[in-house]
């Protein structure tokens, strides 16, 4: 099954990222999701539907065949997007959400059906991470994901290219 996720409804919720700069939740929730997407909502895809136009993120997909992207509308509303999405889906979805008047609107037009699951099904297992100094961080941290010899090729990159610190 594909889930739409309402983004912002999700990270404005989250203890961990509701209280971060924009930029800052949008990158926290799509870490999650490359990093704990499968095993929070299975092996289906995802869409993660943001306010604003700020262009379509990239499409990946994992090993797992987990297809996902964020999308960035140009509607009125993220909620508008999420319930055209739904009004055109030729099978069952998911919607991730706690606003009850978009999940209204997703059950009234669903032709082949919409599962809804709260908001709180994408974070509550997430536990903040904590810095090697022992610090608390408010997100996943920022390595996730990447190889341990990033920095090492960034630096010397960055010293081919001759850009500083």
């Amino acid at each position: 099954m594909h889930y739409y996720i309402d983004g912002y409804n999700v990270t404005k919720q989250d203890p961990h990222t509701k209280n971060l700069e924009l930029e800052c939740q949008r990158e926290a929730l799509e870490v999650r999701m490359r990093v704990k997407g499968s095993a929070l909502l299975g092996r289906g895809g995802y869409t993660i539907v943001w306010d604003g136009a700020g262009g379509v993120g990239l499409a990946s997909q994992s090993s797992t065949a987990q297809v996902s992207h964020s999308h960035y509308t140009r509607k009125p509303s993220a909620d508008d997007a999420i319930v055209e999405k739904v009004r055109h889906a030729q099978e069952h979805v998911g919607v991730v959400t706690s606003d009850n008047e978009l999940v209204n609107r997703c059950r009234a037009v669903a032709l082949h059906g919409v599962t809804v699951l709260p908001a709180r099904r994408l974070f509550e297992e997430a536990k903040p991470t904590y810095s090697a100094t022992g610090g608390k961080h408010r997100a996943l941290a920022r390595n996730v994901g990447i190889p341990a010899e990033a920095d090492s090729i960034n630096r010397e990159l960055k010293e081919l290219w001759g850009i500083e610190d």
